[in-house]
């Protein structure tokens, strides 16, 4: 650089430092109201040790403790739906009927078919009556009776045919009589025998089949004929009516939705970070508008929504006077954790790009303190450490302060 380029550095760095001379005088404060006038006002408070409340405030839709849907087993034509919706029903009372004409006709021929079926297999175990036995008896005695006269008729016949007194054709007709009689002899003699001895085990063992086959299909009947009529399987209310009489019936088609009303159950979505909170048995307080009730965690379900991240949890509510319904929409509210510590307003603690920060108010300056940062609860943070009770922490127009700041507490009030 040559000689003329070093005098107009020289120059500009002597107006530079006379400018910087000059504005530091100008800004350096010569009496004690200066100084007070430049300090920045603030409010300020002492830090007090606090209890705070976690709570959790959650929503849900209230549903009878116990709810079912009734209907038919079989078709038909709905005879009866004496209910309607609101009215009370107990358990084992019948709600509906069908026409069941055409049921109880098949009940009867069922009842019929194992009559029938009884009387034959008593008659093959018991074996035939005295009287029957006589009748063979007597059948047998009149078939010998008849063989012997066919008999010595066909050796009759017999002789004069060999002495060509008679034709051929007259003598077979006479051996043809003996031979019939003969055999009908043996039949009877053969029934008789049956008479006496009785049915043969494996007659005995189908007859009973066929009784047994009979009793199946009455029962059968029965039970189909006890399904035209719809019981209510819970104790509870009518919900909804959801046929008409005159109606054809198919089954598995609703006619009545009853539930119990005399408690109330909810579900409620806890975050599952919260839930280790939860407990079967703890109460909870339940909202509808201006009403408030108390009520206890029933349930807590074994997996976590994968959409919402929530864990559903039952609460059961006392509805002993009916007058929440089904359907109505809830608050819950419930406190999770209660601690005492120091807990300052959020908007004191202040993280530019570091660890975080408040102010405190010290011999009329801003002190800037580094703090560790717990739990966030109702617009305040909990501070584990760098602060103690006692401590002044400034609460308003900290945003504009420095470290080392000349403060002035609002009104001229320090400590």
């Amino acid at each position: 650089m040559n000689n003329t380029g070093r005098k107009v550095m020289g120059m500009l760095l002597i107006i530079s430092l006379a400018v910087i001379g000059t504005a530091c005088n100008q800004m350096k404060p010569s009496t004690e109201s200066e100084v007070q006038a430049e300090a920045k006002i603030v409010e300020a408070e002492p830090i007090e040790l606090k209890s705070y409340q976690s709570t959790s405030e959650l929503s849900g839709t209230l549903a009878p403790i116990e709810e079912t849907t009734v209907s038919f087993e079989v078709a038909g034509e709905i005879k009866s739906l004496p209910y309607k919706e609101g009215d009370a029903v107990k358990k084992g009372e019948v709600l509906a009927r069908l026409n069941a004409t055409d049921y109880s006709l098949q009940l009867a021929l069922a009842n019929a078919e194992m009559h029938g079926a009884s009387a034959e297999l008593s008659k093959v175990k018991n074996g035939a009556r005295e009287q029957e036995v006589q009748q063979a008896k007597v059948a047998v005695e009149a078939k010998k009776i008849s063989r012997d006269q066919a008999q010595k008729n066909y050796k009759r016949m017999e002789q004069l045919y060999k002495n060509g007194a008679i034709s051929e054709t007259e003598f077979e007709n006479a051996k043809n009589a003996f031979e019939l009689a003969d055999k009908d002899y043996a039949e009877a003699q053969e029934s008789y025998s049956l008479v006496i001895e009785g049915a043969r085990t494996e007659d005995i063992s189908a007859t009973n089949a066929s009784y047994q086959g009979a009793m199946v299909t009455r029962e059968q009947a029965a039970a189909t004929l006890a399904k035209t009529e719809v019981k209510a399987p819970i104790q509870g209310t009518v919900l909804a009516k959801m046929a008409d009489v005159g109606q054809l019936a198919s089954p598995g088609a609703p006619v009545y939705r009853i539930g119990n009303i005399q408690q109330l159950k909810t579900v409620l979505p806890v975050p599952d970070k919260d839930i280790s909170a939860w407990k079967v048995g703890d109460e909870v307080e339940i909202r509808l508008y201006e009403d408030k009730r108390i009520g206890k965690v029933t349930t807590i379900y074994p997996a976590t929504n994968e959409q919402t991240g929530t864990i559903s949890v039952e609460v059961v509510i006392d509805n002993a006077k009916k007058d929440w319904f089904a359907g109505q929409v809830i608050s819950a509210k419930r406190t999770l954790s209660q601690k005492k510590g120091i807990f300052v307003p959020a908007k004191t603690v202040f993280s530019r790009g570091s660890e975080p920060y408040v102010f405190l108010l010290a011999d009329g300056k801003a002190i800037k303190t580094t703090v560790t940062i717990g739990q966030y609860v109702d617009n305040h943070l909990e501070i584990t450490a760098g602060l103690q009770a006692g401590d002044m922490l400034i609460t308003k127009g900290a945003d504009r302060l420095l470290g080392g700041d000349s403060v002035s507490v609002k009104g001229g009030n320090q400590p």
